[in-house]
C-alpha cells in the first residue's frame, strides 16, 4: 500500500513539473520569458517551449504581436484663427520589439498606451493648430493625419512600437 501511495506522489510531481514547464506561443504572440524577473529569452515563433517549472523560477509574458488600436473620442482641438474642432481620432500600432517593450513599458499595455495617448493628443493639437477651421473637412485631411503620423512616429521608433 504504501509503495502505491509513493508511486501516485511521484506520478502526480512528474505530470506537475511537466506541464508547468511547458508554455505555447500562438502565431498571434510573442513570449517574454524571464528567471528571477530579469528577462532571459524572447520566443516570437508560434510553437511549444519549455522553461524551469515553478514561476517562482520562471516566468512567462505573453504580449500581442497582432495590430493594436488606440482610439482618442471628443477631443476639443483649437484650431488657427480661435474656433473648436470636436475630434474623434484613432492610430494603429504594433509591438515590434517584446523586450523593449517590457523594459520601457513594465510589459504593459496600459502604460505604453498613455505613452501614445500623449504622444497623440499632442501631435493632433499641433497639427490641428496650424490650419484654419475647413481645413479638416477640405481635401487637407488626408495630409493633416500624414503629418500628425510622423510627428508620433520619430518618439515611438524610440520605444519600438511601430505606427501605421
Amino acid at each position: 500500500m504504501n509503495r502505491l501511495v509513493i508511486a501516485g506522489v511521484v506520478v502526480l510531481a512528474a505530470i506537475y513539473v511537466f506541464f508547468s514547464s511547458i508554455f505555447i506561443v500562438s502565431a498571434r504572440q510573442q513570449a517574454i520569458i524571464m528567471r528571477f524577473g530579469q528577462i532571459t529569452d524572447v520566443k516570437s515563433e508560434p510553437g511549444i517551449y519549455f522553461k524551469i517549472p515553478t514561476s517562482i523560477i520562471d516566468t512567462v509574458q505573453m504580449v500581442d504581436k497582432r495590430l493594436l488600436r488606440y482610439d482618442i473620442a471628443n477631443m476639443t482641438l483649437q484650431v488657427s484663427g480661435g474656433k473648436f474642432y470636436e475630434v474623434d481620432a484613432f492610430l494603429t500600432y504594433r509591438i515590434t520589439d517584446a523586450r523593449l517593450f517590457r523594459e520601457k513599458a513594465l510589459g504593459e499595455l496600459r502604460i505604453a498606451e498613455q505613452r501614445i495617448g500623449t504622444r497623440f493628443d499632442a501631435a493632433l493639437r499641433q497639427v490641428y493648430g496650424l490650419r484654419e477651421f475647413n481645413a479638416a473637412l477640405s481635401e487637407q485631411r488626408p495630409q493633416m493625419m500624414i503629418e500628425a503620423r510622423n510627428l508620433i512616429r520619430p518618439d515611438m521608433a524610440e520605444t519600438r512600437h511601430r505606427h501605421c
